[in-house]
C-alpha cells in the first residue's frame, strides 16, 4: 500500500508504517515480538483523521515501525469483506482468535455472536508476544483538534497521552 496516496493527511514520505497481513499479526502475538499495531484502513474516516499524528507521535517516541493491519480483504467470492463482521465460520474463528490473544473486552458484540466488536482505529501494544494494552481512537479532526463525532469536547490530549502510554509499554528497558 502507498500510505501517502491512500491516507489524505499523511504527507511524510518517510513514515514509519509497515503493512502486515493477518498471519503476520498473529505471528507478532505468537512469536514473542514487540511493537505497536494499528488496525484500520484508509476507508475509515477516523483512521484518516489520526494517521498523521500517529506517525508523528511514533517517530517522536523513538519507534522505527508501526505495524498497520487492514481487516478488510477480498473473500473467495471476490467481494470485499471485513474480518470484524464474522461473515463465515472461518473468518469468525480468525477474528475470535485475535480477540482472545489480545484479551479484548467490550459490551458491544459482533452481530449474532458473543464476540466483542473492535472499532477502528484500534491500537495494540505488543511486548514479547503479549498484548500489554490497547486503545480505540474513534475520533474525527477539525480545526479545534480531535473529538468524537457529534461532540465538541477536545480529545487531543487524551489521544496523545493514550498513544504515548501504549508506546511506553513496549519500549525495551535500557
Amino acid at each position: 500500500m502507498d500510505f501517502c496516496k491512500e491516507y489524505n493527511y499523511l504527507i511524510d514520505e518517510n513514515h514509519i508504517f509497515k503493512e502486515i497481513d493477518y498471519d503476520t499479526l498473529i505471528h507478532l502475538l505468537d512469536g514473542f515480538d514487540t511493537g505497536l499495531v494499528m488496525i484500520g484502513g484508509p476507508w475509515c474516516k477516523n483512521c484518516q483523521a489520526v494517521i498523521k499524528e500517529v506517525n508523528e507521535i511514533g517517530k517522536r517516541e523513538g519507534l522505527d515501525v508501526i505495524y498497520h493491519y487492514d481487516p478488510k480483504f477480498i473473500n473467495v467470492f471476490k467481494e470485499e469483506d471485513d474480518l470484524r463482521n464474522c461473515s463465515t465460520l472461518e473468518i469468525k474463528l480468525k477474528y475470535y482468535a485475535l480477540v482472545e490473544k489480545i484479551g479484548f473486552k467490550s459490551t458491544e458484540l459482533v452481530t449474532d455472536t458473543l464476540i466483542p466488536k473492535i472499532h477502528v482505529p484500534f491500537f495494540i501494544a505488543i511486548r514479547n508476544g503479549n498484548c500489554v494494552g490497547y486503545y480505540t481512537a474513534e475520533l474525527i479532526k477539525d480545526s479545534s483538534g480531535f473529538h468524537k463525532e457529534g461532540e465538541l469536547e477536545d480529545r487531543t490530549i487524551e489521544f496523545v497521552l493514550a498513544l504515548q502510554n501504549l508506546i511506553s509499554k513496549i519500549k525495551i528497558d535500557k
